[in-house]
C-alpha cells in the first residue's frame, strides 16, 4: 500500500452545516441513528446500510462505481411494535446478503386482576436476500418445529453458498449447522448443550471452542474441542453486569487453523506492563503464546486484519480519541493522513474494508459530531463523503469538549473531559454539573456524550473526571480504585472539581452532581460527605447501601459467583468490613441529608435493584428532605428505549431548572403537571 505523500482530497464538497436558533430538542437526541449496519462488499463496489426515518428502516445499496442508488427493502422501526425491525446486515457475496431482523406482534390477554394487558412477541429470523432483491429466503434451521435459528455464527468467507448458523433446540441446546444461503438447506454438524453461550470459530470457519456455563450460576468457562470430539476446559471467564469485561476477550481468528487473537490483561503488574494486550491463543495446544502487540498506557481495545490472510494489521485502542496503529509502516501512514484529514480530536476507525484494500469505511466522530462515514480511495488517496448517522444533531449546535489535566491530593496524575456550551467565551464561568462514570471499571474519553452535550445545549458545562479505578489505563490504575469506594475515588473527584474551580471557571456553590450505576453512588456519597460543595444530587441506577447491595448480589448470585467474589474484592465484605461499608453508604446519612435528590432506577434493574433508590427515597423522605423518585416501568440498568430516555433527560433538565438555574435565579413557580411539580 503506498504511502500518502501531499495529503487527501475530497470528493465532491460538503454542505456546512448551520447552526440552528434553539437548542436540539430531546427527540434529537434520543432518536435512532439515521444510518447503520454500513460495510462495503468483498470487492468494494458496493455499499450497504440501513437508513431509518422514524419508524421507517429500509435498506440502501450505493453502487460506487457505477454510482447509482437503489432502496431494497423496507420496515418498521423497533419501537412501532407493529412490524419488521432490521437488527443487522451482511455481506455474504457481492451479490449476496444476510440480513438479521425481528418481527413482532401486539397481543392482548385477558387478566382478571389487572384486566387487559399488553404483550409483545418477538421472533428473530435470518433472511438471504440477493443483492437486487429479486430473491429472498428465511434460513431455518435443520428441525424447523424444535428449532429456533441463532445467530450466524462463521460466514465461511471461503465457502460462496454456505455459512455456518448457531440455534436452540426446544430444550435448549444449542447447536451448529452448516446452511446453503442459496436453497436454504441446513445440516448439523455439533451438537451442543443448553448450558452453552456460544461457539468460537477460527479463520477458516471451523468450530474450536465453545464459551459455556459451569453450572446455573453464573460462573463462566472457555472450552476447547479436541480431535475426538471432547471439550476441555481452558479458562474461565469473569462474568458480572456492571464490569462487562471479561479478562480474556477474543478478538478474531488468524490465518492459522485452531488459533484466535485475544486481548489478555495480565493478572500481575509485568514490570511496566499492565494494560492488556494482543496475544494468539492455540486451541489445539492450550497454550497462550507471548504479547505481540501492546500499548504501554492504553489497553487493547480491537484490532483491524488483512481480509484474506487474517494476519495482524493493526491494534487499536482509546487513548483521549479512538486510534489505531498499523504495524506495517506505509499503511500506518495511510492512517496518519486520514487522521490529519479530519483533524485534533477527531476519532477515526475503520469499519469495513474491501478484500482488496482498495477501499476503506471510515467513521470519524468528535465530541461535537456524533458520526459521519466516508469511503476512502487508497490510491487515489480520495475521500468521499456518504452522510451523517445524526444528522439532527449539527456540529454547530452541539457544546466543545476540552481535556482537563489535574493532580489528586496524593499526588497522582489524573484527568478527565469538560465539555462547555456551544458559543460561550472562554473565560466564562457557568454552573456546573459533575458526572462521574459508571462501572467503575469503565471510563470515559473525548469523544459525543448524549447527556453530557444534551447538557452543555441547556447552558451548563459537564466535567467528567476518570479516576482511579477506571478502566483501560492498565490493571494496576484499575486496581487503585478496589474497596476505595466513597474514599480514594471519591476524593479523586473532588480533586477535579477543586482544580475547575481554581482555573476560575466554576464558581464555589455553583455545582450539582449527578451519574449512573456506580455514578450514580458517587453522587449520592458526595451528598452524603460533601453537602457544602455542591447544590443537588441526580443518581441514575446508583447503589445507596453498600452492605444491602453485596447481600443481594449474593442472593442473587450465590456465594461462590464470580460475580459475588469479584464486588468482595472490588468493594469490600459485609462481614468482615461492615462498619467500613457502612460509613460510605449514602443511606446512612439520611438523618443529617441537606441537599435536593432526583432518584432514577429502572423497575427491573437486575444490576442494581430498584429497592437502592426506592430504600433511599424513604430513608430521605421520613426524614423530611427534598427528595423525587422516578421508577421507569420494565426499564432496566441501561440501554432504555427511547420513551424511558426520553423521560431521563426531561427529567434531568427540570430538576436542573430549579436547583441549578443558568442565570444564578432560581424560578417562581414550577407549572402544575410538569415532572419537577410532581
Amino acid at each position: 500500500m503506498a504511502a500518502l505523500a501531499a495529503g487527501i482530497a475530497l470528493a465532491g464538497p460538503l454542505v456546512p452545516l448551520t447552526a440552528r436558533a434553539d437548542p436540539p430538542a430531546i427527540a434529537d437526541f434520543v432518536a435512532d441513528p439515521s444510518l447503520s449496519g454500513a460495510s462495503l462488499s468483498p470487492s468494494g463496489r458496493y455499499l450497504v446500510w440501513v437508513a431509518r426515518d422514524g419508524d421507517r428502516s429500509d435498506i440502501q445499496i450505493r453502487d460506487l462505481q457505477e454510482k447509482t442508488f437503489m432502496v431494497l427493502t423496507g420496515g418498521e422501526a423497533r419501537e412501532s411494535f407493529g412490524g419488521v425491525y432490521i437488527d443487522w446486515i451482511r455481506w455474504k457475496t457481492d451479490d449476496r446478503l444476510l440480513i438479521g431482523i425481528t418481527r413482532m406482534e401486539v397481543r392482548r390477554s385477558g387478566n382478571r386482576d389487572t384486566g387487559d394487558i399488553r404483550s409483545y412477541r418477538y421472533g428473530e429470523s435470518v433472511l438471504s436476500m440477493s443483492r437486487d432483491g429479486a430473491s429472498s429466503m428465511q434460513l431455518k434451521a435443520p428441525d424447523t418445529e424444535d428449532s429456533r435459528p441463532g445467530e450466524v455464527l462463521d460466514l465461511l468467507r471461503n465457502d460462496p453458498d454456505h455459512i455456518l448458523m448457531s440455534y436452540r433446540t426446544g430444550r435448549g441446546a444449542l447447536n451448529v449447522a452448516r446452511v446453503n444461503i442459496l436453497t436454504g438447506e441446513a445440516e448439523q454438524t455439533l451438537t451442543g448443550h443448553r448450558r452453552v453461550l456460544d461457539y468460537v470459530t477460527d479463520r477458516d470457519g471451523t468450530v474450536v471452542g465453545r464459551i459455556a456455563y459451569r453450572s446455573v450460576g453464573q460462573i463462566l468457562i472457555m472450552e476447547a474441542l479436541d480431535a475426538d470430539g471432547d471439550w476441555t476446559e481452558v479458562y474461565r471467564l469473569r462474568r458480572n453486569e456492571i464490569r462487562d469485561l471479561p479478562d480474556y476477550e477474543i478478538l478474531g481468528g488468524t490465518g492459522e487453523p485452531g488459533k484466535v487473537y485475544v486481548a489478555v490483561q495480565p493478572e500481575a503488574p509485568e514490570g511496566d506492563n499492565t494494560t492488556a494486550a494482543v496475544h494468539i491463543f492455540d486451541f489445539t495446544s492450550r497454550a497462550m503464546g507471548p504479547a505481540i502487540w501492546q500499548r504501554p498506557d492504553y489497553d487493547v481495545t480491537g484490532i483491524l486484519q488483512n481480509a484474506d490472510s487474517g494476519e495482524l494489521v493493526a491494534g487499536c485502542y482509546w487513548a483521549d480519541i479512538y486510534r489505531c496503529d498499523f504495524l506495517d509502516p506505509q499503511d500506518d501512514a495511510v492512517m496518519s493522513g486520514i487522521r490529519r484529514f479530519f483533524g485534533e480530536g477527531w476519532s477515526v476507525s475503520v469499519i469495513s474494508q474491501a478484500r482488496d484494500g482498495g477501499r476503506w469505511l471510515v467513521r470519524a466522530s468528535a465530541p461535537n459530531n456524533p458520526g459521519e462515514l466516508y469511503i476512502f480511495n487508497v490510491e487515489e488517496r480520495r475521500m468521499e463523503y456518504v452522510d451523517a448517522v445524526y444528522p439532527r444533531l449539527p456540529e454547530a449546535a452541539l457544546g466543545v469538549m476540552t481535556r482537563v489535566d489535574f493532580t489528586a491530593a496524593d499526588g497522582q496524575a489524573l484527568f478527565g473531559y469538560l465539555t462547555r456550551p456551544p458559543g460561550v467565551a472562554p473565560d466564562a464561568v457557568l454552573p456546573l454539573v459533575v458526572m462521574p462514570h459508571g462501572g467503575p471499571e469503565a471510563r470515559d474519553y473525548l469523544t459525543y456524550d448524549t447527556w453530557a452535550q444534551f447538557l452543555a445545549t441547556r447552558g451548563y458545562q459537564v466535567f467528567q473526571p476518570n479516576f482511579r479505578g477506571s478502566s483501560g489505563m492498565g490493571r494496576a490504575f484499575a486496581q487503585a480504585g478496589y474497596r476505595q469506594w466513597g474514599r480514594r475515588m471519591q476524593d479523586d473527584v473532588t480533586a477535579g472539581v477543586d482544580h475547575l474551580i481554581a482555573a476560575g471557571l466554576v464558581e464555589p456553590g455553583r455545582a450539582c452532581i449527578m451519574g449512573a450505576s456506580y455514578g450514580g453512588y458517587a453522587a449520592l456519597q458526595s451528598g452524603a460527605s460533601q453537602p457544602d460543595r455542591y447544590r443537588c444530587v441526580i443518581s441514575i441506577s446508583g447503589p445507596s447501601d453498600l452492605v444491602t447491595m453485596l447481600r443481594w448480589v449474593w442472593t442473587e448470585e450465590g456465594a461462590n459467583s464470580d460475580s459475588y467474589e469479584y464486588w468482595l474484592k472490588v468493594i469490600g465484605d459485609p462481614r468482615d468490613d461492615r462498619a467500613e461499608l457502612e460509613a460510605v453508604s449514602p443511606i446512612r446519612a439520611a438523618a443529617d441529608w441537606h441537599l435536593p435528590v432526583l432518584l432514577i432506577h429502572g423497575e427491573v434493574d437486575s444490576v442494581v435493584p430498584v429497592s437502592q433508590s426506592r430504600d433511599m427515597e424513604r430513608a430521605l423522605r421520613r426524614a423530611g428532605k427534598d427528595v423525587r423518585l422516578v421508577v421507569m416501568e420494565r426499564a432496566g440498568h441501561s440501554r432504555w428505549v427511547s420513551r424511558d430516555e426520553t423521560r431521563v433527560l426531561t427529567e434531568m433538565e427540570s430538576f436542573l431548572a430549579i436547583h441549578l438555574p443558568r442565570d444564578g435565579v432560581a424560578p417562581v413557580a414550577v407549572a402544575a403537571g410538569s415532572p419537577a411539580a410532581d
